[in-house]
């Protein structure tokens, strides 16, 4: 594979204006170097994309046998059953996995990509298809096979391997209405930088437009932290008492006659049960809630969740086989949609009569 060529030491050293002894020392004994100097040669490396020590040659030669991911946090358990599949099937091959975290974008994915180029990776996955400019271009300058993990984006260039975010949603809400619900609200995490999550709301709101309440019900649309104290503020939110009646009889119930709830991921849905059966709120006889992800927790849970089974566990399996045909034989990268369906189970039942 035809890699662009990168900067040498004999490069950053020109760049700099020192010698190439100097540049030697700035890289592996830099406190006996000056700190201008040191500066200046640090800056030319960084204009020059230079990888230090073995990480040029690893990744010509596709030598490292370790991939990338970048994901955003450690906390989401979807993201864990996604890596230990992925890191599971890369090992029976023996290939290694590295893993970093933006930390809930609070670091930029262009430095963590970089990382892991830096370090050798042979080739980087990548959660969605929304991604910088500057991330997607630093990639393609030096030949770093890259693929989208769950997203199916068929008309895009990017070669993406996941579900069809959009039309899950789509169904999970059509199933609500096909159980006689009219009022239905959206729990969701931020949609900014999130382009899953946006999917997932566009396809809901799709379906519930249906309703004459749609409009109305869409200002009651909670967007929270994905954690249980989030979908916690959220039912607080749209309590009849909201902040009150904890441990009630739940009498009340949701206002504006609120029947279900759609949490766009089980967390959320998780813990927009337990406020529910906190305010003595009864799941599913007063309000239906159904998640997306099928978790492991979601059928343990009391009702037993209804979500999305997403096929996270094929997902990096079908990724980790993709890289190495990729890596090792040179076949081409293409684009997959996984299957994924409707988990039912005891939360969501027949919307409860309004009169």
């Amino acid at each position: 594979m035809n890699k662009s060529k990168r900067a040498g030491v004999r490069e950053v050293a020109q760049q700099a204006g020192v010698s190439v002894a100097t540049v030697s020392r700035v890289l592996n004994n830099p406190e006996k170097v000056v700190k201008k100097t040191a500066d200046k040669v640090l800056a030319a490396a960084e204009a020059l994309d230079f990888l230090p020590n073995n990480a040029a040659r690893v990744l010509s030669q596709h030598q490292s046998r370790t991939l990338g991911i970048v994901i955003p946090t450690f906390e989401n358990q979807i993201y864990a059953k996604f890596i230990d599949a992925l890191e599971g099937a890369l090992a029976r091959a023996h290939y290694s996995l590295m893993v970093t975290t933006t930390q809930k974008g609070r670091v930029m994915e262009f430095d963590k990509v970089r990382e892991l180029v830096n370090m050798g990776v042979d080739a980087v996955i990548l959660p969605g298809g929304s991604h910088a400019a500057e991330t997607l271009d630093y990639l393609s300058r030096f030949s770093v096979p890259v693929v989208f993990n769950s997203i199916y984006l068929p008309d895009s260039p990017l070669i993406t391997v996941g579900y069809d975010n959009y039309g899950l949603a789509k169904a999970l809400a059509e199933y609500l209405m096909a159980l006689g619900h009219q009022r239905i609200v959206i729990l969701s995490e931020p949609l900014a930088h999130n382009d899953r999550a946006r999917l997932r709301y566009d396809g809901a709101v799709a379906a519930l437009q249906a309703l004459e309440s749609a409009s109305a019900d869409r200002e009651h649309d909670q967007f929270v932290d994905v954690t249980t104290a989030g979908a916690s503020a959220a039912i607080g939110e749209l309590s009849c008492e909201p902040g009150g009646a904890l441990d009630g009889e739940g009498q009340g119930g949701l206002r504006d006659g609120i029947t279900a709830v759609m949490c766009l991921n089980d967390v959320l849905a998780s813990g927009a049960m337990l406020a529910l059966q906190r305010r003595g709120i009864r799941v599913p006889q007063q309000v239906s809630v159904v998640g997306f992800d099928d978790l492991e927790m979601a059928e343990f849970l009391n009702p037993p969740l209804t979500t999305v089974d997403l096929p996270v566990e094929e997902m990096g399996e079908v990724i980790a086989q993709a890289l190495i045909r990729h890596l090792e034989d040179d076949a081409p990268l293409t684009s997959r949609l996984l299957d994924a369906s409707l988990a039912i189970r005891g939360s969501a039942g027949p919307a409860p009569s309004q009169g």
